[in-house]
């Protein structure tokens, strides 16, 4: 019974720090991340568009 507790303990202790976290700071680091995909996408499609010119 003691490794459920410690179980339960971990997973409350990684909620009580998840939902500590401000919705600034998430939202921040999600539209990093989206830009960051955003960046390879551009140049495969330029390169795409270069190739057809030719």
């Amino acid at each position: 019974m003691k490794k459920k507790n410690s179980e339960f303990q971990n997973f409350d202790d990684t909620m009580r720090k998840l939902m500590s976290v401000p919705h600034s700071e998430i939202k921040a680091k999600l539209d990093a991340e989206k830009a960051a995909k955003k960046k390879p996408s551009k140049k495969r499609a330029s390169g795409r568009v270069s190739r057809d010119k030719d």
